[in-house]
């Protein structure tokens, strides 16, 4: 048991995450708990006289609660990989296939995992006034990709002792952190293995850490990066797909990851917030907090002004706040509110947009739900519902999808150039939503066909078509796991790109995909863990090479696949997002 620790609180006993590792400041030190990071922990009311006795019997304390199916899986993702990382430092001539499964407890030892995780601290708000108890000074280690700090009690050198011996040390999460970084925090919920903390105070900082410049940062969930700047947030971010990549399947670390491209607004840019705020009886209707959800609670946080916001929304946030004050007597458990950004024709807010060269719109808002939202990419135009989804930074829409174009038309003019069957002449949209990148790419296509199971963003997906003065783009309804029913098309000659959802896409989609056999595809995912999923999917039916090595499989796909590039793009600074595109190509 580490020395200081409280009786009944603790028992006896990779890659990169986007910043170098420092070296763990040695412990001792008096942490300086400055006023602006205890502003982040909440007064927690004391508790009845008979929960303190709990700190005293910690080893008789039930698990209730602690299931590995209720844990986060970035946290349990990044502690295995810092433990993986650590233990390979002990061993470099160690094959990655050598690296134990687990650490700390027998792999099928379903009782010593179970004991492990009920020796976990006492959560703070089950301490009946004992909360200074509850309190640890931490070492950071590693980030998880949601930019959450993977912190212990011990240092690097301990835990690297530690994991030597084949015991494993118990695991805090510290947001708002960096690695390297000695921390104070407060335990708030005991997890899988790992305790959920709020950060108190920090001692040592790491040398990359910057003033946040939005006074609601590390209080409001909304932002993650703010503490980090813009190149090094970049960074963070290349690692993470690498990270995903890895983790999918460790042959991919053989693939390259280009440098994200940034956005040319890393604050300014977000052209769609939804504030919302609850009804509580104890709290007067003026005094109602409107905003985003307070980190690492279910409140809501009161924010009178976002910054990543483009102008017009934060003009739009001000006027939706007023609005919801002024009728808040007319909710009885409060509301999600709407700020859009759109694009309307300047002596004519309301007008007929379609006859009006996008260069010639000026920028508004929308607060209706039901209304309607003009976006601008370049020199087109995108019309679509306000509740309906639409990339939401219109900085990098033209870079993003002139990416994409371009990653096409090279092709095409590649493959033309090689011999074979030729260029490519037509182009499947599947998951197309409002028709951006079907849109978007289409010149030097014969066809285009895109498909979504929306039958309101296919009408906008034509009507937006025809806006533009495109004529060789069809859209239409229909599930993408049934789209090649509708395909007649000549692979050979043939691109898809699939944007799916967070979620990623399925095994069948992906089963058919592969045996169509399009000549190229572009992979757009805003879930990079569900991308690397899909990839290694294909994988491991055989339709990916990777340096020459493809999965043996009893029955071999009419089409094999290279990964041509990997390109990240960074739509949501100051956040841990990041969008990936991956271009695949066929073998001949």
């Amino acid at each position: 048991m580490p020395e200081g620790l409280p009786s009944g609180c603790m028992p006896e006993g990779v890659a990169d995450s986007g910043f170098k590792r420092a070296a763990s400041p040695a412990p001792g030190s008096n942490p300086d708990m400055s006023d602006g990071w205890r502003a982040l922990a909440q007064p927690l009311p004391s508790e009845p006289e008979q929960k303190r006795a709990k700190l005293t019997r910690g080893d008789k304390r039930k698990a209730q609660g602690v299931r590995k199916a209720n844990a986060d899986e970035t946290v349990l993702d990044a502690v295995e990989l810092f433990l993986r990382s650590v233990w390979l430092e002990g061993h470099p001539e160690a094959e990655a296939s050598s690296v134990p499964k687990t650490f700390g407890w027998p792999e099928t030892s379903k009782q010593g995992e179970a004991e492990f995780c009920r020796a976990a601290p006492i959560p703070a708000k089950l301490a009946g006034g004992a909360e200074a108890d509850c309190e640890f000074d931490v070492f950071v280690h590693e980030l998880t990709e949601r930019g959450v700090g993977i912190a212990t009690r011990e240092t690097l050198d301990e835990v690297r002792t530690m994991i030597s011996k084949g015991s494993r040390p118990w695991v805090f999460t510290a947001p708002f952190t960096l690695r390297g970084e000695r921390v104070r925090v407060r335990s708030v919920r005991h997890e899988w293995g790992y305790t959920q903390s709020d950060t108190l105070s920090i001692s040592e900082q790491s040398p990359l850490r910057i003033d946040a410049p939005c006074q609601y940062f590390g209080k409001c969930s909304g932002c993650h990066l703010q503490h980090v700047a813009y190149g090094d947030q970049l960074e963070f971010k290349r690692q993470v797909v690498e990270r995903a990549l890895v983790q999918a399947n460790p042959l991919f670390a053989k693939l390259a990851v280009s440098s994200v491209s940034p956005s040319p607004l890393p604050f300014g840019y977000r052209t769609k917030l939804t504030p919302h705020f609850d009804i509580r009886k104890d709290t007067p209707p003026d005094q109602v907090a409107i905003g985003f959800a307070m980190a690492g609670q279910r409140r809501v946080l009161d924010i009178e002004d976002c910054m990543i916001g483009t102008d017009a929304v934060r003009l739009g946030a001000k006027q939706a706040r007023k609005d919801a004050r002024a009728k808040m007597s007319s909710f009885k458990r409060g509301a999600t509110l709407l700020v859009r950004e759109t694009n309307v024709p300047k002596d004519d807010p309301q007008g007929d947009v379609s006859s009006i060269p996008a260069a010639d719109l000026v920028k508004d808002y929308v607060l209706d739900f039901k209304g309607w939202v003009t976006d601008v990419v370049g020199e087109l135009k995108f019309r679509y519902p306000a509740s309906s989804f639409f990339q939401n930074n219109a900085s990098i829409l033209p870079a993003f999808t002139g990416y994409v174009r371009d990653e096409l038309n090279q092709w095409s003019r590649r493959l033309a150039a090689e011999g074979g069957p030729g260029e490519l002449r037509h182009l499947i949209d599947a998951y197309c939503g409002s028709g951006l990148f079907g849109i978007a790419c289409h010149a030097g296509f014969d066809k285009v066909l895109g498909i979504e199971i929306s039958n309101e963003s296919i009408s906008c997906a034509n009507d937006n078509a025809k806006m533009n003065g495109i004529d060789n783009c069809d859209f239409l309804l229909g599930d993408a796991s049934k789209l090649f029913d509708k395909v007649d098309t000549d692979p050979r000659h043939t691109a898809v790109i699939i944007d799916p959802p967070r979620k990623g896409s399925n095994p069948d989609f992906l089963d058919q995909l592969v045996a169509y056999g399009p000549r190229v595809i572009v992979y757009i995912a805003c879930g990079v863990p569900a991308q690397a999923r899909d990839i290694n999917h294909m994988f491991s039916r055989g339709a990916i090479s990777i340096d020459g090595a493809v999965a043996t499989v009893e029955t071999k796909p009419s089409s094999v696949y290279e990964v041509v590039s990997i390109q990240p793009f960074d739509l949501f600074p100051q956040t841990y997002h990041v969008e990936n595109i991956v271009t695949l190509v066929r073998k001949e």
